[in-house]
């Protein structure tokens, strides 16, 4: 343990112990980082996916992780975070749902700020070597009352970030309704770009030269994924208010050709199995997961009401989500087919967590 334990109540170690003491099972492939919700439980927590081997990391309570914090080498995790050294920052930009960006090794130590305003979306690149990050930070009127009190959307742009060098790129124009996402190699970026009326969805280079648009229509068009082949980009599309507003989940091939409706829910979210052979989606009714290539749609959480922040294992046996159904918010698994239904993290709550990759 770090010397910040020296922080936590010694009936805090005692529930954190307990929830990930050692068990007969196969130490975890991958590894779980989580932040506690209830009050005492406070940090940056690491066990391994079968609840082994517990380690607190970082004992700041205001971390917030995303499903893309940790690298793809496994050696580090990027998080918002409110430490004492980003007061000025927070004074100086004060715009809704942007935080400041750090990064910590795996194991720990070698916390710091990665930039000197705030974001409000990240991704590591598939090398590790870089950051795609959205902030709203160069739009003029960042700092206009109506901002601030979120009456107004800034204009946002997505950026590079090279950690090797500390260059900051600008990729997109400024806008609203922007998301990014790494091609699986690497070379390509999908983004979606517009206004909050109209958005679609692009394939650009890294630097910038080649961009080409491969949707066109009257509707919001967000959040790219690219399958794990490279071959296919699921999203989201939001219909326009006169054809009802729903949320949808499409895919279309990178060329921009084959587009289709996957399943025939109303949904928010999507993203790939590792295998891409499937894709979880959430809905308001649950979360599914979805064969496109079959026709075929699995409910997975019949039993728990809006499920948050699910994602994929990295080893694609199951899904890992937050529910507050037992009273407060613990980490749950459950099976593709949706049976098995399980707590994970014990009696250590999580407001936010994210998943390592497999190990080698």
């Amino acid at each position: 343990m770090t010397k910040a334990l020296s922080c936590i109540s010694v009936p805090f170690l005692a529930v954190f112990l307990i929830a990930c003491s050692p068990a007969s099972r196969k130490t975890g492939e991958y590894k779980i980082a989580l932040v506690p919700s209830r009050a005492g439980q406070s940090g940056i927590f690491v066990m391994n996916s079968d609840t082994t081997g517990g380690k607190l990391l970082n004992p700041n309570a205001t971390a917030q992780f995303r499903a893309s914090s940790w690298s793809p080498d496994g050696g580090r995790i990027a998080f918002f975070a409110q430490f004492s050294e980003d007061s000025e920052l927070l004074k100086k930009y004060k715009m809704p749902a942007h935080f400041p960006l750090h990064v910590i090794n795996a194991s720990g130590g070698s916390q710091k700020r990665l930039l000197d305003f705030p974001v409000s979306e990240f991704e590591w690149a598939p090398d590790s070597r870089q950051l795609l990050y959205i902030s709203a930070y160069e739009d003029p009127a960042h700092d206009d009352s109506d901002v601030q009190k979120g009456k107004r959307t800034p204009q946002s742009a997505v950026y590079l970030l090279n950690l090797q060098t500390g260059e900051q790129r600008r990729v997109t124009g400024f806008g609203q309704c922007c998301f990014g996402s790494w091609s699986p190699d690497g070379s390509y970026l999908a983004l979606a770009f517009g206004d909050q009326r109209i958005s679609d969805i692009y394939i650009a280079s890294l630097d910038g030269k080649r961009t080409r648009r491969i949707t066109d229509s009257q509707a919001i068009n967000i959040k790219p994924v690219w399958s794990p082949d490279g071959k296919r980009i699921a999203f989201i599309s939001i219909a326009p208010e006169s054809e009802g507003g729903t949320a949808s989940a499409y895919m279309i091939d990178a060329d921009g050709k084959n587009q289709k409706r996957i399943g025939d829910l109303n949904a928010y979210e999507v993203s790939w199995s590792p295998s891409g052979k499937s894709l979880l989606l959430w809905s308001a009714e649950g979360l599914f997961l979805a064969y496109p290539d079959e026709n075929k749609t699995v409910r997975l959480t019949g039993g728990v009401v809006q499920p948050r922040d699910a994602v994929l294992t990295p080893d694609g046996q199951g899904v890992m989500f937050r529910s507050n159904h037992e009273g407060e918010w613990y980490l749950y698994a459950v099976d593709l087919n949706g049976g098995n239904l399980r707590k994970i993290s014990g009696r250590l709550t999580a407001s936010t967590f994210c998943l390592s990759p497999l190990k080698d």
